[in-house]
């Protein structure tokens, strides 16, 4: 997650804005915060999230971040004034994964992966039509989850990522 300060950063007409149409935790939110995404061709990118307010500027987060680095699903942010993330202040344990089908040699990996995905009973969240946000719940569903995608990429299936920087 990259930093904005209250100084320069803010939602301005023409910056892109990427949004959650259906987030897991919908029927749990009560606000919406942003997460500053950084900068691309002279214009600001930014993520919205939809929370669970705990306190002023305290919030749950009830989607799975689709670009938002260092965050995951349930954790506990704190946002500046402007209601933009500034830290995690509880971490839920999640783990979050990005799924990208936009390259796949195998048309039908979509289904095989929500097969397994519903099999295990883990959460996700579509962003496109060929970008998938998961959410795993503790470490050793996360490492049951890249071990399968990381086979899946090795095929040329599909590309992943994990949510986590550090």
């Amino acid at each position: 997650m990259k930093k904005a300060s209250d100084a320069d950063k803010a939602y301005q007409a023409g910056d892109y804005q990427a949004v959650h149409e259906n987030p897991v935790w919908r029927d749990r939110a009560n606000f919406i915060v942003a997460a500053y995404l950084g900068e691309k061709d002279g214009r600001n990118e930014w993520e919205q999230l939809w929370a669970r307010r705990v306190s002023e500027n305290r919030f749950t987060l009830c989607c799975i971040p689709f670009f938002a680095e260092d965050l995951a699903l349930g954790d506990e942010v704190e946002t500046d004034a402007r209601h933009i993330v500034a830290r995690v202040v509880n971490p839920s344990g999640h783990y979050t994964f990005r799924i990208w089908f936009g390259n796949s040699t195998y048309p039908g990996v979509k289904d095989e992966v929500i097969t397994e995905l519903d099999r295990i009973s883990i959460e996700y969240e579509w962003s496109s039509e060929n970008l998938l946000g998961v959410s795993a719940p503790s470490e050793a569903v996360a490492q049951q989850i890249a071990n399968y995608l990381f086979d899946r990429q090795g095929k040329g299936e599909l590309i992943y990522e994990t949510g986590r920087t550090q």
